[in-house]
């Protein structure tokens, strides 16, 4: 079977390639993605690397995002939607796939659009409480829709929708990972892990720069910052401040732009908190291995999505929420102290987290079905 992905959600989409290369090596991925993950700031995807690193032939794609409101960029995107449509179908009758699993994203309409089409089968897969623009037009065109929440299913079709829950990198939730080559423990201070997410997050960047002579005194602090943008170099900035702090404080700082899934396991297994913001996969990755985080959502995410899911572990005191209108320096080590000193009930509430089973095999189930009902038409 050939199967033909894109990944506007890039970690389940990365889980489900190892699921496939482990379960099923026979099968064929073929990897539609962005090299930059904004055209305007330039800011490189990390897409090519990490499907390169699994065997994965990727195929560089651009499109457009889609706007809700503005009638403007609507208008805009009409051409580029159709030019985009016109090298999907030329991808796909050069390689033929038997299938196209889209786990959302702007980039996925047009190739949804030529799958079409070419009646190649669609399967979309939403990872989220709510349901993006892109899902939204998707799922109008796919044979099946996955979900990973119960409450999602009010939002598509009865008939053509499957709770399969969200697909997590099994590799991120190994407790025996070794120690990154990189880092060098003082044993006497908690560690505290810092992301702004894969793309990384310039307020949370600044933020934490504010505060990072007063978290180094006492935390070691692991900050995976984001890409550097045109306009922006953040890893060089962060380190021109750690420079600035003294020795000790100083070698209590580590700033990555990216971090690869080893590191990110062994970090998941030592880390006391973790500030981040709330996409859906960071914050299921973050209960499942039980650590007590501050949560600070993206306030402009669609249907308020990362707030929801914020808001899902907060509500249950597995987290604490600092949204970002309320964030500066004195909130965000308001927030630190408050979750180390009530960090053991916060981990005792996570072991209540349910977590998705099998999610892999119930996505890879509804694909060979609808491979197979395509090919007896």
């Amino acid at each position: 079977m050939k199967i033909l992905i894109t990944g506007g959600h890039l970690t389940p989409a990365l889980a489900f390639i190892d699921f496939i290369n482990k379960n099923h090596p026979d099968d064929k991925i073929i990897f539609l993605g962005r090299t930059h993950t904004q055209n305007k700031t330039k800011q490189v995807s990390r897409e090519k690397q990490e499907t390169a690193k699994k065997g994965v032939l990727f195929i560089p794609f651009k499109s457009i995002k889609l706007s809700r409101n503005n009638i403007l960029e609507k208008l805009k995107a009409v051409p580029v939607l159709i030019t985009s449509t016109f090298k999907s179908i030329a991808i796909l009758s050069k390689n033929k796939p038997n299938v196209f699993v889209s786990f959302g994203g702007y980039l996925a309409v047009p190739v949804t659009f030529a799958a079409w089409i070419m009646r190649v089968p669609i399967i979309t897969h939403e990872q989220t409480r709510t349901v993006g623009i892109a899902n939204k037009l998707i799922s109008k065109f796919a044979n099946i829709i996955a979900v990973s929440y119960k409450e999602s299913l009010k939002n598509f079709p009865a008939n053509r929708t499957f709770v399969t829950g969200n697909l997590i990198r099994k590799n991120i939730l190994s407790v025996n990972s070794t120690r990154p080559k990189w880092i060098e423990i003082n044993q006497k201070n908690p560690i505290l892990y810092v992301t702004g997410g894969s793309q990384g997050s310039e307020i949370i960047n600044h933020t934490i720069s504010q505060v990072m002579k007063y978290l180094t005194k006492d935390w070691i602090v692991i900050h995976q910052c984001g890409n550097s943008t045109k306009t922006r170099n953040y890893k060089k900035e962060l380190t021109q401040i750690k420079n600035s702090l003294p020795m000790s404080n100083k070698n209590n700082y580590y700033v990555r732009e990216w971090l690869d899934e080893e590191d990110l396991s062994w970090i998941y297994s030592n880390a006391k908190i973790i500030v981040s913001r709330a996409g859906a996969n960071t914050t299921e990755e973050i209960a499942i291995r039980g650590i007590p985080s501050i949560l600070i959502p993206l306030p402009f995410s669609h249907n308020d999505e990362q707030l929801k899911n914020a808001q899902a572990l907060s509500n249950k005191s597995q987290a604490i929420l600092l949204e970002q209108k309320f964030l500066n320096p004195k909130t965000l080590l308001e927030s630190i102290e408050l979750i180390n000193k009530y960090n053991r009930k916060f981990s005792r509430n996570l072991k209540m987290f349910t977590k998705s089973k099998n999610s892999e095999i119930k996505l890879y189930d509804l694909v060979k079905k609808v491979v197979v009902k395509n090919a007896q038409t």
